[in-house]
């Protein structure tokens, strides 16, 4: 019985390319290129079912798109770590993704959607078009003009200056703790009237031409409560990183709770069971914050030890 010798598929270039979107996901691209030649991505991506192809992602596409190999792993994150040399491969990718803002996918001359890899959650707003492009929206059409709400804008553009004073790393371990925490908050309505009035003027404004009433209420929500969320955010960033000699050793549940309320006035005087829970609850969520940051080389800035943590609880 002979043996057939091994014969590895063979690329061949498309007919027609596309140019890759900034931080756009291999499987988006393997999609577009496979549309615009009218194929299937599974066709283009594996050839053949009996005969193996040699090439990895970023050969195999350098050979199919026709586009230089930079532009490709620059602009595609995933294929980085075929070429470190060229871009290095970031520390997380893959795990968060969404559709690309509507007015960048048009300007990039693309008229099928676009899927990018999105670094945290902290991520929501296209500022240059003031979209909100998060939470459910599963077409350009259901992402919401901000046009009525140019404080939703301005968060993104805060939150966006702390991911590059701090890093992306902490600043989504922080917004991801912080927004569990107002989720409560807002349940609760300790302060909630700066949101309802944000999503009042969201839902009676024209969404791109069309009326508000029929889309799904949550989006909006999540919208008119990121404000508030980002300026939370970043208090409490303000607190992990606060300057050693500005606050005293014997920081207490109440003072950190006066502070809270100070920067966001409460819309009710909270019970004998919200007060508490509140005054608790934020001095876990800022250990844990502290915590992260010394976990990732931020001792410094984290200036409430373990022993000064325990002071505060036994206080």
């Amino acid at each position: 019985m002979t043996t057939l010798p091994f014969t590895p598929v063979l690329a061949r270039p498309l007919p027609h390319t596309v140019t890759p979107f900034p931080n756009e996901t291999l499987t988006s691209y393997f999609y577009r290129l496979a549309r615009v030649n009218r194929s299937e991505p599974r066709i283009i991506r594996v050839p053949s079912r009996w005969l193996p192809c040699s090439l990895n992602d970023l050969e195999l596409l350098e050979v199919l798109s026709g586009q230089p190999r930079v532009s490709l792993v620059w602009a595609i994150p995933e294929l980085r770590r075929y070429a470190p040399h060229i871009a290095r491969p970031p520390k997380n990718y893959g795990v968060l993704s969404r559709l690309a803002c509507s007015h960048c996918t048009a300007r990039s001359g693309s008229t099928i959607h676009i899927r990018v890899h999105v670094r945290g959650l902290y991520q929501n707003v296209c500022v240059r078009h003031r979209l909100w492009l998060t939470a459910g929206a599963g077409n350009h059409h259901q992402q919401i003009n901000l046009r009525h709400a140019p404080e939703v804008v301005r968060a993104q553009i805060a939150i966006n200056r702390l991911v590059r004073r701090h890093g992306e790393q902490f600043i989504a371990d922080c917004y991801r703790e912080c927004g569990r925490f107002w989720g409560e908050v807002d349940r609760r309505g300790i302060v909630r009237s700066e949101a309802v009035k944000t999503l009042s003027r969201l839902v009676n404004a024209d969404h791109l031409g069309m009326p508000l009433r029929h889309e799904p209420i949550s989006r909006f929500r999540q919208a008119a409560r990121f404000p508030q969320l980002t300026r939370f955010t970043i208090f409490m960033a303000s607190l992990v990183f606060r300057d050693p000699g500005t606050c005293s050793v014997e920081v207490t549940e109440k003072v950190i709770a006066t502070e809270f309320e100070r920067v966001f006035p409460f819309d009710y005087r909270p019970r004998s069971v919200t007060g508490p829970w509140l005054r608790s609850t934020l001095l876990d969520l800022l250990s844990r914050m502290e915590a992260r940051a010394r976990n990732l080389g931020f001792a410094e800035g984290a200036v409430v030890s373990d022993a000064k943590t325990t002071n505060i609880r036994r206080h």
